[in-house]
């Protein structure tokens, strides 16, 4: 069969790389069909002012008039821009170290496990943005009233510790929304690691720490790094992002050039997820390298 495969030219290496190309496709004709224009549109809006009138829509070149109002003139939106980015840093590590410890929690034989799991992974099917909108503004705990003894005690841990305890207590819905995705490809990672291994560890006598550290993280790392780049941008199309929300508030205004000053803004908070994705992706890299050696 193999033999048959490598005369007509098709090797099990290309095989693969077509099926994956087939599956890509999909995404380019999409990208192609519904994406590209709108994207080259709003960097044309990005440069004209659109002027709406009874006759239709004409547009007035503008040059960089709203990335300097962006950066010199609106007092509001670099601190929300500012707000948004410094929420998807501090949130993205939060989010995907939680969605690691459940999926080891429910990698583990227990009754009832798929219940679970599906528990964990049902606020992604049926949570929209004005749920968790609802959520978050009826049913957030002031943790420091109703359990003072654990807020006392992390309000002693060292700063370092105590700020992403904090973050979980405050943000718990948030945190648990936002990991079922994480939870669902972690988990798929980490059940694809060869028991074998841990069986000739715990031979050797290595505890369950040592089994994480030197098996399950190291396996499980590039997945971790595709959780964090997915996090970071779901996180930066939330609706409910402060940036987001002033953008579309924007769209409208007709004494800034309607939708021309929202694209400008989005093309900037577009630059900076872009840099973040960057920084992530270098960073596992050299993590990665580093390890290898």
């Amino acid at each position: 069969m193999t033999e048959a495969i490598k005369k007509k030219g098709l090797t099990n290496a290309r095989r693969n790389s077509l099926i994956g190309l087939s599956f890509l496709s999909l995404w380019i004709i999409g990208f192609l069909a519904f994406t590209l224009y709108p994207i080259i549109l709003s960097g044309y809006f990005s440069f004209n002012r659109i002027i709406m009138g009874v006759n239709g829509t004409d547009y007035e070149f503008a040059g960089l008039e709203f990335f300097d109002r962006a950066f010199n003139e609106d007092t509001e939106f670099k601190p929300k821009l500012l707000e948004s980015v410094g929420f998807i840093a501090y949130a993205t590590p939060i989010i995907v170290i939680v969605a690691l410890i459940l999926a080891m929690m429910l990698n583990r034989n227990f009754k009832g496990r798929t219940f679970f799991r599906a528990v964990f992974f049902m606020p992604v099917v049926i949570m929209s943005g004005p749920v968790i909108s609802e959520l978050l503004g009826k049913y957030s705990v002031d943790f420091s009233v109703a359990t003072p003894s654990l807020f006392a005690f992390i309000d002693s841990l060292p700063q370092i510790f105590r700020s992403p305890c904090m973050f979980v207590l405050e943000n718990l819905v948030t945190v648990l929304w936002y990991s079922g995705v994480q939870i669902l490809i972690l988990l798929i990672s980490i059940q694809s690691i060869s028991s074998e291994l841990y069986e000739a560890a715990s031979i050797d006598g290595a505890s369950g720490w040592e089994k994480f550290w030197k098996i399950t993280l190291p396996y499980v790392a590039p997945t971790a790094a595709v959780c964090a780049l997915y996090t970071i941008v779901e996180l930066a199309n939330d609706s409910t992002n402060s940036v987001n929300t002033y953008i579309s508030q924007k769209m409208f205004d007709n004494k800034i050039g309607y939708y021309s000053y929202s694209t400008v803004m989005s093309w900037i908070y577009t630059v900076v997820i872009v840099l973040m994705l960057l920084i992530v992706f270098l960073l596992f890299g050299f993590f990665r390298r580093k390890e290898n050696k």
